[in-house]
């Protein structure tokens, strides 16, 4: 891999969900919790600050006292994670082994042109690729990544830095948002239509609130009432596929089995063969592109 070094870019733009505050020494992802974009970015930047090392085939395991990853296992850590004296548990989440296994699971993904920051999406927690190697997109035009042996985590800007990134995907085993605030370390942000918004005002209920360039809210200030309704209208959805569990994947089958595509004994919040079966028919039905896994535009069409 490319050597390269950033500093100081971090502050201000770790990111977490509103009901996650890690004190110091605690664990960097919570192993009940709902698996979103948001908190794999606060994962991979406590595990940056941690001093986590590059070991190749591990991920997340206290080897020598030291949490240990390769570049894929960085991200496997927030997915499996037991806590912060336990290895993380494979069992957890099903999940593509490598790079590109992740990346050919993926329904929405992009290519990223360096000399275009459009390019790519203003989304927390967005798995970054370029062959062979994968990381984690924080926002604010920073990348966290385990690079190898001797270099292990870096943090540096995708435009502008010494990585080349190619390009970009949502890991399907993830909540991304839709629309609404997500807090942050101390800070919010304002998403709409999937991407937070930056260096601008924008107004929500009635009031007007401004966001600097990074997304961070710089003026107003979000009521527990706005932050309870972005949860409860489902900022976060994640795309559903075999090997998920989840409220989630339990209100699919639930829809599925009213529209008669299942049945009820298969409702059991888990994504195995029978839901495959069950949204494949369902898109065959509806026109929609037939792969079996549940992405947004299957999910929107059956009001989820």
């Amino acid at each position: 891999m490319k050597k390269g070094s950033f500093a100081g870019i971090v502050a201000g733009i770790t990111c977490c969900l509103a009901v996650a505050g890690w004190a110091a020494g605690e664990a960097p992802a919570s192993a009940a919790a709902v698996k979103t974009g948001a908190g794999l970015s606060e994962h991979v930047l406590t595990a940056s600050r941690q001093g986590w090392k590059y070991q190749y085939g591990a991920y997340g395991q206290l080897i020598g006292g030291v949490r240990r990853t390769d570049c894929s296992g960085l991200i496997k850590s927030y997915l499996w994670w037991t806590g912060p004296k336990t290895n993380p548990n494979p069992r957890l989440m099903s999940v593509a082994g490598s790079s590109t296994g992740m990346l050919r699971s993926a329904s929405v993904k992009g290519n990223i042109n360096l000399s275009k920051t459009s390019s790519l999406p203003r989304v927390q927690g967005l798995i970054l690729y370029s062959p062979g190697h994968v990381g984690v997109y924080v926002g604010g035009n920073v990348a966290v990544d385990n690079r190898c042996t001797g270099q292990n985590i870096k943090v540096q800007p995708v435009f502008g830095g010494r990585y080349r990134w190619q390009k970009w995907f949502k890991l399907p085993q993830l909540r991304y948002p839709g629309t609404g605030f997500v807090t942050c370390n101390g800070g919010q942000y304002y998403y709409e239509n999937g991407q937070y918004v930056a260096g601008t005002t924008k107004s929500v209920g009635g009031t007007v609130y401004k966001f600097d360039a990074s997304g961070r809210l710089t003026s107003g200030s979000v009521p527990a009432s706005a932050r309870a309704a972005s949860a409860a209208a489902g900022v976060y959805r994640r795309v559903l596929q075999v090997g998920l569990r989840g409220g989630d994947v339990l209100a699919l089958q639930r829809k599925l089995t009213g529209l008669h595509f299942m049945t009820a004994d298969n409702c059991t919040g888990y994504y195995g063969p029978i839901t495959k079966a069950a949204v494949l028919n369902y898109q065959r039905k509806k026109g929609l592109s037939a792969t079996g896994i549940a992405d947004l535009k299957t999910l929107s069409s059956l009001g989820l």
